[in-house]
């Protein structure tokens, strides 16, 4: 038990209520900000199913009334816009799938902490503030790593639209491949405008991406070690 003046006790529990309350307030914005973004990401999904369901059927009907040749159809420009649709329904699928927000205290923590009659009322709410706090930590990395995600989803659905269009005027209409400097100028762009940049350096400070590379590649070097002593011992 805590032995405080009351002054000092009520002031100390009053902070204690406040940092939950805006705790809690901060963890509900992060989760509908993750289900928004989640929500975008599954929209931009099934548009890119839809549409590349469309170029197969259109394809397949060209091809199959003698209207055009694959090999005339699949041009530089066409082939990119592919693989970029591709990689857009590839990465919208991850957005989705890789969420995993944190809502509320573990059992733990009630075990612990809130049932726990050896601990004053301020002490209860001081650890759930605690507790709170690593939460919006841990959801502030998965919403900067799913913005970032995102990003490249909407970003590659775009230029591969872009892509599309420019290689079915292709087909009638010959292109100058300066088209490409234009299409990178508008990445750039994009990038600046949407913030792509400062989303990747917050997204590289939050996450270390080198340093988890490395402490992968190492377990991975350790057992492929381990697994190469175990079969020399037992050649012997």
């Amino acid at each position: 038990m805590v032995d405080l003046p009351e002054d000092e006790y009520e002031e100390r529990v009053e902070r204690a209520r406040l940092a939950r309350e805006e705790a809690r307030e901060t963890i509900n914005e992060q989760t509908q900000t993750i289900s928004d973004i989640d929500e975008k990401a599954i929209q931009i999904f099934r548009i890119n199913i839809v549409v590349a369901s469309i170029l197969m059927t259109g394809l397949s009907i060209a091809v199959s009334n003698d209207l055009a040749s694959v090999s005339t159809l699949i041009t530089p420009y066409t082939a990119t816009g592919s693989v970029l649709l591709f990689l857009s329904i590839i990465l919208a699928a991850i957005t989705y799938t890789s969420t995993s927000e944190r809502v509320g205290i573990n059992k733990d923590t009630i075990e612990d902490s809130i049932l726990n009659q050896k601990y004053d009322y301020d002490l209860v709410e001081e650890e759930i503030s605690k507790a709170y706090g690593n939460m919006i930590r841990y959801n502030f990395k998965k919403n900067v790593s799913n913005v970032l995600l995102f990003t490249f989803t909407l970003l590659a659905a775009v230029v591969a639209i872009s892509y599309m269009a420019i290689g079915i005027i292709d087909l009638y209409d010959s292109i100058h491949p300066c088209i490409n400097i234009l299409m990178l100028g508008f990445v750039l762009v994009f990038g600046k405008f949407s913030g792509l940049y400062g989303t990747t350096n917050r997204w590289r400070k939050m996450t270390d991406p080198r340093g988890r590379f490395q402490e992968w590649g190492q377990k991975w070097r350790n057992r492929i070690v381990t697994w190469v002593r175990f079969r020399s011992d037992n050649s012997e």
